[in-house]
């Protein structure tokens, strides 16, 4: 059996009884950005619990096209896009396989992992539902002016 100890974190803990107070360790932000992979941090003042939110870094060196579609957290975002006769590009960003479905059978994809993509390309004007199979209550859909 293996045990976790303060030697094993990613950031050097002080002996016992030496740490300058109690409470939490104080990390420099760009130093604690780095080890968890963000990007960028912000903070709300809220009258709630704290909720954090993170964007992968890979996310920051690119700007996401005005026809993409992120798939994260069990949903589309962008639902409602206006392809304008473009192609659509579909990345899964969550942790769990999902696929993307037109309901009048027009389109499919494969089922795509995190990061994998599929794309299509809209040219007929209309509205396109689509869903995650996998999924169900995952829907969305695309418009095309």
């Amino acid at each position: 059996m293996s045990r976790s100890t303060a030697m094993s974190t990613a950031f050097p803990q002080p002996a016992p009884g030496s740490a300058p107070s109690p409470g939490p360790m104080k990390v420099p932000d760009d130093r604690l950005r780095k080890v968890l992979g963000l990007s960028r941090v912000s903070f709300h003042d809220v009258n709630h619990p704290i909720a954090i939110t993170d964007v992968p870094l890979e996310a920051e060196m690119t700007a996401a096209d005005a026809h993409d579609v992120v798939v994260d957290n069990f949903g589309f975002a962008r639902d409602g896009v206006d392809a304008g006769g473009t192609t659509i590009t579909w990345t899964n960003r969550d942790d769990v396989p999902h696929n993307v479905v037109s309901l009048e059978q027009k389109f499919k994809s494969p089922v795509l992992d995190t990061d994998q993509q599929f794309s299509h390309r809209f040219d007929a004007p209309g509205t396109y539902k689509y869903f995650c199979s996998i999924h169900p209550r995952m829907a969305g859909q695309i418009v095309v002016g």
